[in-house]
């Protein structure tokens, strides 16, 4: 089944998942998340300074962490094909 809708995605699961695979501890607390044209972009904090620590975290689909330039903190995570990430993670909407 293909994602048309935020609401057809469990964010804490994907969250959950994406940390079991990767050992990154991700932040809890969404302020935002958006969906266009297959990109998942879920903001958990807007940057203090600027947004420039972007990681690629392992994992077969594009997926892209953001962190804050000064405290190193999680600001966003962007997947770039989220039908693919949720069949990579096993991740049942």
């Amino acid at each position: 089944m293909a994602v048309t809708s935020l609401l057809d995605i469990k964010l804490k699961e994907l969250l959950r998942r994406i940390e079991k695979k990767t050992g990154i501890k991700l932040p809890r607390k969404i302020i935002s998340a958006s969906l266009n044209e297959g990109v998942l972009h879920i903001r958990f904090n807007h940057p203090k300074t600027r947004e420039t620590n972007v990681e690629p975290l392992p994992l077969k689909t594009p997926t892209y962490l953001f962190k804050d330039e000064k405290t190193g903190e999680p600001t966003a995570i962007e997947i770039i094909n989220i039908n693919e990430a949720l069949k990579e993670l096993e991740v049942i909407s």
